[in-house]
């Protein structure tokens, strides 16, 4: 295996798990080296596990998929932790010290265990944030180092409900035997893998349009500042559309084909043909009615958690969305008529580069990279391979005879050592002939024979 980390991961989503490896070189670069994926419809409701059993059937085939795809063996893998339940609150730790104390690493770590001793009901604190921190009355985002009798830690803590974490590993480390490397926070990844350091100091909102749940998260001065998950997201839409009498499938193919966040003048009069069933039409304006009020739904409950986290007037680089769902069409410009911002469709960096060019660069996978991205830990052993010839190892060994005891290296050879053919096969073909000969041989010299 090439130099640099390998780091595995899986996105546990609602319309789909994603399992995918890649290379962290020593350059700081990344490559992806395999991507699969399996639908996780009826087993995973907004971004929660809600059948162990099925999921972790599901999980299973993509580690083989993966491990099929790689020289290594799969040894552990980091996760995606999110839901409906995941979001931010604030928290403050306060230290009073002797006069002209230095902040010392240790101290602020303590401080953010004492932060993870917070009682929340019924949800558990899935990561500390620190945010800045004061120091005798004078904010610091990096106090390490400065002197102060008197620090104050104002903390943002990710919680969330504690069946997710509990899930997991019952789905991965029970039943797939697979080690969790370590738990991220979903929102983070895709922030990791779709924004820039400006648009994250300047800030930004970025919008998670999943299949079960809209994620926001909202940064400024390089901190997350605020996050909240919304309930809804594109499976509503579609469960709306199917109100038509008319399969999920198909209505998510309109959804995707013809759907719009804005009603098109031009298409009112259209009527939708469905293919695979018989005489079925629907009218664009139809479509358009039931699609509106959801979208206009989510986004209105997006823009009120933007307001509500006090930082609506300091997002200088406005909205990046992301997620299936983002890709309805006029989302971005009725996002801009609510809020006013400019948005844009976030996009994977090009600096990051794909095994497989059809799956390079899709924001379907901007999550799963992103945990790639924030894994540390390498996660691909190598691989002992069992499918090579006898002979293919044999040979090995014996170029390379440094490596083993000279007695061993010995036998393989005396093994492999092909038999004398003159003592087998071509001695008894000999004699064959020979006896053949003789033959012809008698039957020249009797006519009425050969007659």
């Amino acid at each position: 295996m090439e130099t640099g980390k390998y780091i595995a991961a899986i996105e546990l989503g609602t319309a789909k798990i994603v399992g995918i490896i890649g290379q962290k070189k020593e350059d700081g670069t990344l490559h992806v080296l395999a991507i699969e994926q399996e639908e996780s419809s009826g087993c995973i409701k907004r971004g929660c596990i809600q059948n162990v059993e099925e999921t972790a059937s599901r999980v299973k085939k993509i580690i083989t998929k993966l491990g099929n795809r790689t020289t290594g063996t799969i040894e552990q893998m980091y996760v995606g932790i999110g839901g409906q339940s995941v979001r931010t609150i604030n928290h403050t730790v306060r230290k009073q010290l002797p006069e002209d104390t230095q902040v010392t690493e240790e101290l602020i770590r303590t401080m953010h265990s004492e932060g993870r001793t917070f009682p929340v009901y019924n949800a558990e604190i899935l990561k500390i944030v620190p945010n800045e921190y004061l120091l005798d009355n004078q904010l610091e985002t990096h106090p390490v180092g400065i002197f102060c009798s008197d620090i104050e830690a104002r903390l943002k803590l990710i919680v969330g409900r504690p069946s997710i974490r509990k899930n997991i590993a019952r789905c991965l480390t029970e039943r797939c035997k697979m080690p969790v490397a370590g738990y991220i926070v979903s929102a983070q990844a895709t922030a990791a893998a779709l924004l820039t350091e400006d648009e994250k100091n300047l800030g930004c909102a970025l919008i998670d349009f999943g299949a079960g749940t809209t994620t926001l998260s909202i940064y400024k001065d390089n901190l997350l500042r605020y996050l909240i998950t919304i309930p809804f997201g594109g499976r509503n839409i579609t469960k709306d559309i199917s109100s038509l009498n008319i399969l999920d499938s198909e209505a998510e193919n309109l959804k995707i084909t013809f759907g719009s966040a804005i009603n098109n003048s031009d298409m009112q009069k259209h009527e939708l043909r469905i293919d695979g069933l018989d005489s079925s039409k629907i009218k664009y304006q139809d479509l358009c009615r039931i699609i509106e009020p959801r979208i206009e739904e989510i986004v209105e409950n997006v823009h009120e958690q933007i307001d509500v986290s006090g930082y609506a007037d300091q997002l200088a680089r406005g909205i990046i969305i992301t997620g299936g769902a983002s890709l309805l069409r006029e989302l971005p410009e009725l996002l801009t008529q609510k809020t006013g911002m400019k948005v844009r469709r976030g996009s994977i960096p090009r600096t990051i580069s794909f095994a497989n060019r059809i799956e390079g660069g899709k924001p379907a996978y901007s999550q799963a990279i992103g945990l790639l991205m924030l894994g540390e830990e390498n996660c691909i052993g190598r691989k002992i391979s069992t499918a090579e010839p006898v002979g293919t190892a044999t040979a090995t060994a014996a170029t390379a005879p440094q490596e083993q005891e000279g007695q061993k290296v010995q036998k393989v050879q005396k093994v492999q050592k092909p038999k004398n053919p003159d003592n087998s096969f071509l001695k008894r073909f000999k004699n064959k002939a020979k006896d053949t000969v003789e033959k012809l041989r008698l039957f020249e010299d009797d006519d009425a024979e050969l007659i």
